[in-house]
Parts: C-alpha cells; sequence; structure tokens
C-alpha cells in the first residue's frame, strides 16, 4: 500500500468520523479506500447502463411471460371447475331460462360495481332476502 495525504474540511472529517461503525472501518483511511472503492463500482457500473438496460428488460419480460402462463393456466382450471359446478347445479335444480338470464344481468350489474369482489356469504344473504 501507499500512503497518500488527503485533506477534509472539518465538517467532512466530523461526518466520516461519525459514520465509521456503521461502515465497519478500523480507521479513517479504511473508510477512504473503502468509500472510494464504492465510488469505483458506481462509476463502471454508469458506464455498464447500455449493456444491462436490454438485459434486464429481456429478464423482466421473461418473466411476465412466465407470470402470464401461470394466471392463464389457473384460470382455465378454474374455469374447468366452474363448468362442473354450474353442471351440477343445473341438473339438480329446476331453473328457467328467465330465471337464469335475470341472475346473469344482475350479477353483471354487481360485479361491474363493486370491480368483482363478492363473496359467497353476500350471495347467500341476497339469496335469502328474496326468500322472506
Amino acid at each position: 500500500m501507499e500512503k497518500t495525504a488527503i485533506r477534509f474540511d472539518p465538517e467532512l472529517k466530523a461526518q466520516i468520523q461519525n459514520m465509521m461503525s456503521e461502515a465497519n472501518a478500523t480507521s479513517m483511511a479504511d473508510f477512504v479506500r473503502q468509500a472510494t472503492e464504492f465510488y469505483i463500482a458506481y462509476l463502471r457500473q454508469k458506464k455498464s447502463i447500455d449493456f444491462l438496460a436490454p438485459l434486464l428488460a429481456q429478464t423482466i419480460k421473461n418473466e411476465i411471460e412466465s407470470v402470464e402462463k401461470n394466471i392463464s393456466s389457473m384460470l382455465y382450471k378454474l374455469s374447468v371447475e366452474q363448468a362442473i359446478v354450474n353442471n351440477i347445479v343445473a341438473c339438480y335444480n329446476g331453473v328457467n331460462d328467465e330465471t337464469v338470464r335475470e341472475l346473469r344481468e344482475m350479477c353483471s350489474r354487481e360485479i361491474a360495481e363493486n370491480n368483482g369482489i363478492i363473496t359467497f356469504e353476500e350471495a347467500m344473504e341476497f339469496q335469502h332476502s328474496e326468500d322472506e
């Protein structure tokens, strides 16, 4: 190692001394060395940002495609399950075409009003309130 003299104004020197423990620096020279290495790494990264940007964009795109594929797969599986439930309900309940049409319109309105958030309990409460 080479010895180098550096001048600091008193305020900067006080800040370095206050932050030495957070940097795990054993001396002011160690702190300045760590800070210099960090800054050099920052400058190198800044120069390579043109190289990294396309790489990051492709990585993000791949991740989004993966998430999209997973969501599509889950929606397909949910649709199959919903079709099974619909067929079971239709098999055991004598509901006419007019009732199904009215129910579809009502549910479409409700879903549009509350952004698709409706609980089973809310539906059950609605169905029982109509009976009374």
